[in-house]
């Protein structure tokens, strides 16, 4: 979906990391072709032991400090528990006391957070007047699905391209429903081609906003005629193709983001969902998001967000704790069914920002892993927008692309590999 400025790179994360504070001695080290080894025992020639002496030299070897740990990257729970135990021996052996802030010498804060190859360790250092800054890039350790062979097809078909933007469309039978900022315009085909058939006209009180989003759904209604709603910023709108009507009012009810499995408030001066949840999760909460799914399996409930500020979070049974977070993915992610692998797979969207064409990916979560299943898929722009459709069984996405300008309808499916 929409890229912003909360997806940043590492280098204009690094300012965040250290909570604004201004350092200018910083120290950037790395272990090229090191693979990260957690349970290894602390010691100088160990990725933390090495990290830990580059600490002590910049800050003069103080004889006590205080350590913190914060984790942006995608390492699970265990491996950053491990880390840590790893970097407090490392300390230890170094003969330096851990103590608490009031009786320390310097304060560490130590921030563990990663780019597209490595980990990347962040120190604070504050020690009197002075602050000081060390990053280490580790390498991470080469995947081991990364060299098997994908398991799935995507599958990508540019069903649509017009110059004026596109929020959302859907396909059924002859037809096309395209919805825009101003109206949900219906096409028919015709010998292989679009042809317009009608417009419906969409009202709303309110301006939109600048990064408008919209979700165009249709439902039968027992047979007897097709119903179309479609959800905007503070606006909801109801109405049919046959007869052609369309009744828009304000609205602040939660938006459909996954077939009728999730669905979430979305913040009607912005561009994101707020986090709250309705439902069988009512009163609880997440992060502000861009995109979600949802993943069922028998009594089991897997939640996936792509966070507004720029990492995703998987949530296991309950939405109390992430028990995974992924740094390296884009803000468009949605759910799709096929007969391959667990049944059920994530479309996923590269980190690029909006100068750059973004590309889909299809993963598939194992315990607190995300497993790439395919192949990456080139697009000709950014997404900006990414649902699921079809009843699952497809995810449509609105391209803007670079080389022509023209906003493009793209229907993404799959197919198991031979």
């Amino acid at each position: 979906m929409l890229k912003s400025a909360y997806q940043l790179s590492f280098f204009l994360l690094v300012p965040v990391l250290l909570n604004g504070v201004g350092f200018s001695n910083f120290t950037i080290t790395g272990l090229p072709n090191y693979p990260i080894v957690l349970a290894q025992a602390p010691g100088e020639d160990s990725p933390t032991g090495q990290f830990v002496q580059e600490i002590l030299a910049r800050g003069g070897s103080p004889s006590s400090v205080t350590l913190s740990f914060e984790n942006v990257s995608s390492l699970s729970a265990s491996d950053q528990d491990a880390l840590k135990k790893s970097i407090q021996g490392s300390f230890r052996a170094a003969g330096i006391r851990l103590v608490k802030a009031e009786y320390a010498v310097a304060e560490i804060q130590i921030t563990f957070s990663e780019d597209w190859q490595n980990y990347v360790w962040v120190a604070a250092i504050k020690q009197g007047p002075s602050n000081l800054v060390v990053i280490k890039k580790v390498s991470k350790p080469s995947a081991a699905s990364s060299s098997r062979t994908p398991t799935l097809t995507v599958h990508k078909n540019v069903v649509w391209q017009q110059d004026g933007p596109i929020l959302d469309f859907l396909v059924d039978g002859p037809n096309l429903y395209v919805l825009e900022p101003e109206q949900i315009v219906i096409y028919s085909n015709d010998s292989g081609k679009w042809h317009q058939k009608q417009t419906l006209a969409i009202v709303h009180e309110q301006p939109w906003p600048r990064d408008l989003r919209g979700r165009l759904q249709l439902v039968n209604s027992s047979g007897l005629n097709l119903q179309i709603t479609a959800y905007l910023p503070g606006t909801f709108c109801s109405g049919s193709a046959a007869p052609p009507v369309l009744q828009c009012h304000a609205s602040d009810d939660p938006w459909q983001i996954d077939l009728g499995l999730l669905a979430a408030f979305f913040s009607p001066t912005r561009n994101f969902f707020t986090g709250v949840l309705p439902g069988q999760k009512s009163g609880e909460s997440v992060p502000a998001f861009f995109s979600a799914a949802l993943l069922i399996n028998g009594d089991s409930r897997q939640w996936l967000f792509a966070g507004a500020d720029g990492r995703a979070r998987l949530y296991r049974n309950t939405l109390s704790t992430p028990a995974a977070t992924f740094s390296d993915w884009g803000s468009s992610l949605a759910g799709i069914q096929s007969t391959c692998g667990s049944g059920r797979q994530i479309l996923v969207s590269s980190s690029n920002d909006l100068t750059r064409p973004d590309t889909i990916q299809a993963v598939e979560i194992t315990s607190r892993d995300a497993v790439p299943v395919s192949a990456t898929v080139e697009l000709s722009g950014p997404i900006k927008a990414l649902w699921p459709a079809e009843g699952g069984q497809a995810v449509h996405a609105a391209v803007e692309s670079l080389a022509t300008g023209k906003y493009e309808a793209v229907a993404f499916t799959v197919t198991c590999s031979p």
